[in-house]
Protein backbone atom coordinates (compact mmCIF):
# COMPACT_ATOMS: atom_id res chain seq x y z
CA UNK A 1 0.00 0.00 0.00
CA UNK A 2 1.34 3.15 -0.82
CA UNK A 3 2.49 5.74 1.86
CA UNK A 4 -0.21 8.50 2.49
CA UNK A 5 2.64 11.11 3.00
CA UNK A 6 0.08 14.23 1.79
CA UNK A 7 -3.35 12.92 3.55
CA UNK A 8 -5.21 16.25 4.61
CA UNK A 9 -2.59 17.84 2.40
CA UNK A 10 -3.66 20.60 -0.58
CA UNK A 11 -1.52 20.60 -3.05
CA UNK A 12 -1.18 23.30 -5.69
CA UNK A 13 0.58 22.65 -9.29
CA UNK A 14 1.28 24.47 -12.26
CA UNK A 15 1.72 22.91 -15.18
CA UNK A 16 -0.18 20.00 -14.01
CA UNK A 17 -1.75 18.62 -16.98
CA UNK A 18 1.22 16.83 -19.10
CA UNK A 19 4.68 15.61 -18.95
CA UNK A 20 6.14 15.59 -15.24
CA UNK A 21 3.42 17.98 -14.20
CA UNK A 22 0.64 15.47 -14.50
CA UNK A 23 2.38 11.86 -13.21
CA UNK A 24 3.40 13.72 -10.50
CA UNK A 25 -0.05 15.08 -9.37
CA UNK A 26 -1.25 10.96 -9.86
CA UNK A 27 1.58 10.37 -7.46
CA UNK A 28 0.13 13.05 -4.74
CA UNK A 29 -3.34 11.77 -4.97
CA UNK A 30 -2.16 7.93 -4.31
CA UNK A 31 -0.32 9.63 -1.39
CA UNK A 32 -3.58 11.42 -0.31
CA UNK A 33 -3.37 14.89 -1.49
CA UNK A 34 -6.02 17.07 -2.35
CA UNK A 35 -5.12 19.00 -5.79
CA UNK A 36 -5.16 22.57 -7.06
CA UNK A 37 -4.33 22.03 -10.56
CA UNK A 38 -3.41 24.69 -13.18
CA UNK A 39 -1.71 24.86 -16.69
CA UNK A 40 -2.92 26.92 -19.68
CA UNK A 41 -5.01 24.33 -21.29
CA UNK A 42 -6.95 21.53 -19.14
CA UNK A 43 -6.20 18.35 -21.66
CA UNK A 44 -8.73 15.86 -19.98
CA UNK A 45 -6.71 15.92 -16.21
CA UNK A 46 -10.26 15.31 -14.34
CA UNK A 47 -11.17 12.58 -16.82
CA UNK A 48 -7.80 11.14 -15.60
CA UNK A 49 -8.00 11.35 -11.96
CA UNK A 50 -11.59 12.59 -10.73
CA UNK A 51 -13.28 15.19 -9.61
CA UNK A 52 -13.50 14.25 -6.30
CA UNK A 53 -9.94 15.74 -5.23
CA UNK A 54 -9.36 17.52 -7.87
CA UNK A 55 -9.91 20.93 -9.30
CA UNK A 56 -8.57 22.38 -12.33
CA UNK A 57 -8.08 26.14 -13.06
CA UNK A 58 -6.96 27.81 -16.23
CA UNK A 59 -3.71 29.82 -15.33
CA UNK A 60 -0.54 31.41 -17.23
CA UNK A 61 2.40 31.40 -15.13
CA UNK A 62 3.79 34.14 -16.57
CA UNK A 63 0.98 37.09 -16.07
CA UNK A 64 1.43 38.07 -12.35
CA UNK A 65 -2.54 38.40 -11.98
CA UNK A 66 -3.44 34.97 -13.31
CA UNK A 67 -1.56 33.53 -10.43
CA UNK A 68 -2.45 35.44 -7.56
CA UNK A 69 -6.17 34.51 -8.67
CA UNK A 70 -5.57 31.14 -8.85
CA UNK A 71 -3.50 30.94 -5.53
CA UNK A 72 -6.44 33.15 -3.97
CA UNK A 73 -9.02 30.83 -5.70
CA UNK A 74 -7.14 27.55 -4.32
CA UNK A 75 -7.19 28.90 -0.54
CA UNK A 76 -10.64 29.84 -0.34
CA UNK A 77 -11.77 26.63 -2.39
CA UNK A 78 -9.97 24.29 0.79
CA UNK A 79 -9.15 27.05 3.33
CA UNK A 80 -5.09 25.90 3.08
CA UNK A 81 -2.41 25.65 1.26
CA UNK A 82 0.60 22.94 1.95
CA UNK A 83 2.20 22.56 -1.40
CA UNK A 84 2.96 24.73 -3.86
CA UNK A 85 4.90 22.80 -6.82
CA UNK A 86 5.78 25.07 -9.88
CA UNK A 87 6.31 23.17 -12.79
CA UNK A 88 4.82 25.54 -15.59
CA UNK A 89 7.75 25.58 -17.95
CA UNK A 90 8.90 27.06 -21.71
CA UNK A 91 11.53 26.18 -23.92
CA UNK A 92 12.10 28.73 -26.01
CA UNK A 93 13.52 27.30 -28.98
CA UNK A 94 17.40 26.69 -29.77
CA UNK A 95 19.26 29.84 -31.02
CA UNK A 96 22.30 31.68 -29.74
CA UNK A 97 21.65 34.97 -28.31
CA UNK A 98 22.21 36.93 -31.64
CA UNK A 99 19.07 35.11 -33.02
CA UNK A 100 16.83 34.88 -30.50
CA UNK A 101 13.94 37.29 -30.71
CA UNK A 102 13.56 39.27 -28.12
CA UNK A 103 9.80 38.89 -27.05
CA UNK A 104 10.13 34.74 -26.71
CA UNK A 105 13.60 35.45 -24.57
CA UNK A 106 10.87 37.27 -21.96
CA UNK A 107 8.19 35.14 -22.24
CA UNK A 108 10.91 32.02 -21.19
CA UNK A 109 12.13 34.54 -18.24
CA UNK A 110 7.99 35.12 -17.42
CA UNK A 111 7.44 31.40 -17.54
CA UNK A 112 9.89 29.88 -15.55
CA UNK A 113 11.39 31.78 -13.55
CA UNK A 114 8.73 34.59 -13.01
CA UNK A 115 5.98 32.45 -12.70
CA UNK A 116 7.41 31.36 -8.98
CA UNK A 117 8.27 35.08 -7.83
CA UNK A 118 4.31 35.12 -8.85
CA UNK A 119 3.15 32.18 -6.95
CA UNK A 120 5.15 32.75 -4.31
CA UNK A 121 4.46 36.10 -2.71
CA UNK A 122 0.98 35.29 -2.69
CA UNK A 123 1.43 31.73 -1.48
CA UNK A 124 3.80 32.33 1.35
CA UNK A 125 1.73 34.28 3.69
CA UNK A 126 -0.54 31.28 3.87
CA UNK A 127 2.00 29.26 4.77
CA UNK A 128 3.03 31.48 7.20
CA UNK A 129 -0.41 31.23 8.83
CA UNK A 130 -0.37 27.60 9.15
CA UNK A 131 3.53 27.59 10.34
CA UNK A 132 4.54 25.23 7.82
CA UNK A 133 4.98 24.76 3.86
CA UNK A 134 6.39 23.14 0.88
CA UNK A 135 7.53 25.35 -2.07
CA UNK A 136 9.42 23.23 -4.68
CA UNK A 137 10.25 23.72 -8.23
CA UNK A 138 11.51 21.70 -11.59
CA UNK A 139 14.61 23.50 -12.60
CA UNK A 140 17.07 21.62 -14.42
CA UNK A 141 20.20 20.41 -15.40
CA UNK A 142 20.39 23.36 -17.76
CA UNK A 143 20.24 25.75 -14.92
CA UNK A 144 23.47 24.52 -13.52
CA UNK A 145 25.56 24.32 -16.54
CA UNK A 146 25.16 25.23 -20.18
CA UNK A 147 23.89 23.90 -22.78
CA UNK A 148 24.26 24.68 -26.67
CA UNK A 149 21.67 26.91 -28.10
CA UNK A 150 19.34 27.31 -24.64
CA UNK A 151 19.54 30.53 -23.47
CA UNK A 152 16.83 31.83 -22.11
CA UNK A 153 15.71 28.24 -20.77
CA UNK A 154 19.14 28.25 -19.23
CA UNK A 155 19.09 31.69 -18.17
CA UNK A 156 15.90 31.11 -16.63
CA UNK A 157 16.45 27.66 -14.62
CA UNK A 158 19.49 29.12 -13.35
CA UNK A 159 17.45 31.93 -12.03
CA UNK A 160 14.75 29.54 -10.41
CA UNK A 161 17.91 27.53 -8.75
CA UNK A 162 19.31 30.55 -7.01
CA UNK A 163 15.71 32.35 -6.50
CA UNK A 164 15.35 29.14 -4.97
CA UNK A 165 18.32 29.62 -2.60
CA UNK A 166 17.00 32.81 -1.67
CA UNK A 167 13.45 31.92 -1.10
CA UNK A 168 14.50 29.62 1.53
CA UNK A 169 17.18 31.51 3.24
CA UNK A 170 14.17 34.28 3.64
CA UNK A 171 11.63 31.90 5.14
CA UNK A 172 13.28 28.99 6.82
CA UNK A 173 12.77 29.83 10.62
CA UNK A 174 8.88 30.34 9.22
CA UNK A 175 9.02 27.01 8.56
CA UNK A 176 8.97 27.19 5.25
CA UNK A 177 11.14 25.22 2.70
CA UNK A 178 12.26 25.31 -0.60
CA UNK A 179 14.00 23.16 -3.20
CA UNK A 180 13.91 22.59 -6.67
CA UNK A 181 14.44 19.59 -8.93
CA UNK A 182 16.78 19.51 -11.82
CA UNK A 183 16.25 17.17 -14.25
CA UNK A 184 18.32 16.04 -17.05
CA UNK A 185 16.84 14.62 -20.25
CA UNK A 186 13.14 13.46 -19.58
CA UNK A 187 10.70 11.74 -21.51
CA UNK A 188 7.90 14.35 -22.08
CA UNK A 189 5.91 16.02 -24.74
CA UNK A 190 8.62 18.98 -24.32
CA UNK A 191 11.69 16.73 -25.61
CA UNK A 192 9.80 15.17 -28.60
CA UNK A 193 11.49 17.23 -31.00
CA UNK A 194 14.97 15.39 -29.39
CA UNK A 195 13.77 12.02 -29.66
CA UNK A 196 12.73 12.47 -33.61
CA UNK A 197 16.35 13.81 -34.53
CA UNK A 198 17.95 10.50 -34.74
CA UNK A 199 21.28 11.97 -34.49
CA UNK A 200 20.43 14.26 -31.53
CA UNK A 201 19.41 11.32 -30.21
CA UNK A 202 21.94 9.18 -30.17
CA UNK A 203 24.08 11.82 -29.01
CA UNK A 204 22.23 12.82 -25.97
CA UNK A 205 21.61 8.74 -24.95
CA UNK A 206 25.49 8.32 -25.41
CA UNK A 207 26.24 11.41 -23.08
CA UNK A 208 23.94 9.94 -20.38
CA UNK A 209 25.74 7.35 -18.19
CA UNK A 210 22.47 5.50 -17.96
CA UNK A 211 21.74 5.60 -21.41
CA UNK A 212 18.19 6.90 -21.39
CA UNK A 213 15.77 9.07 -20.67
CA UNK A 214 13.73 9.77 -17.82
CA UNK A 215 10.62 8.38 -17.37
CA UNK A 216 8.79 11.79 -15.35
CA UNK A 217 7.61 9.62 -12.51
CA UNK A 218 11.38 8.98 -11.45
CA UNK A 219 11.36 12.94 -11.43
CA UNK A 220 8.14 13.57 -9.48
CA UNK A 221 8.80 10.95 -6.78
CA UNK A 222 12.09 13.59 -6.18
CA UNK A 223 9.48 15.94 -6.25
CA UNK A 224 7.30 14.10 -3.42
CA UNK A 225 10.39 13.69 -1.41
CA UNK A 226 11.22 17.24 -1.45
CA UNK A 227 7.79 18.46 -0.90
CA UNK A 228 7.14 15.99 2.44
CA UNK A 229 8.68 15.33 5.98
CA UNK A 230 10.73 12.97 4.80
CA UNK A 231 12.70 16.44 3.67
CA UNK A 232 11.64 18.21 6.58
CA UNK A 233 15.46 19.42 7.48
CA UNK A 234 15.89 19.84 3.60
CA UNK A 235 15.59 23.55 2.34
CA UNK A 236 17.83 25.88 -0.31
CA UNK A 237 18.66 22.92 -2.48
CA UNK A 238 18.57 21.80 -5.58
CA UNK A 239 18.25 18.33 -6.23
CA UNK A 240 19.88 16.18 -9.56
CA UNK A 241 18.16 14.13 -11.36
CA UNK A 242 19.96 13.05 -14.60
CA UNK A 243 21.19 9.35 -14.63
CA UNK A 244 24.76 11.29 -14.04
CA UNK A 245 24.68 13.30 -16.77
CA UNK A 246 26.52 16.09 -14.53
CA UNK A 247 28.56 14.02 -13.26
CA UNK A 248 30.42 13.53 -15.95
CA UNK A 249 33.62 15.99 -16.91
CA UNK A 250 32.75 16.21 -20.77
CA UNK A 251 35.94 14.21 -21.61
CA UNK A 252 36.06 10.87 -23.50
CA UNK A 253 35.22 7.30 -22.99
CA UNK A 254 38.67 6.19 -22.33
CA UNK A 255 37.39 3.01 -21.17
CA UNK A 256 35.45 2.70 -24.41
CA UNK A 257 37.81 3.97 -26.95
CA UNK A 258 41.16 3.44 -25.46
CA UNK A 259 43.44 0.36 -26.97
CA UNK A 260 43.68 -2.45 -23.97
CA UNK A 261 47.61 -1.68 -23.31
CA UNK A 262 46.56 1.48 -22.48
CA UNK A 263 43.77 0.65 -19.89
CA UNK A 264 46.13 -0.54 -17.48
CA UNK A 265 49.46 1.56 -18.03
CA UNK A 266 52.69 0.49 -16.59
CA UNK A 267 53.03 1.40 -12.40
CA UNK A 268 55.67 3.21 -13.09
CA UNK A 269 57.49 5.88 -15.97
Amino acid sequence: MSRQRFENQVVFVTGGSSGLGAETCELFLQEGATLFVTDIAERDILKRFGSEKTFFQQCDVSKPEDCEKAITACIERFGRLDVLFHNGARLGGISTVVDHDVTLFQEVINTNLCGLFYLARVAIPQMRKQGKGAIVSTASTAGLAGDFGLCSYSAAKAGLVNLTRTMALDHAQEGIRVNCVCPGYMITPMTVPFKENKKVYEVLLESIPMHRGADPKEVGRAVLFLASDDASYITGQALVADGGWLAHSGGPNFIKHMAPQVRNPPLSN
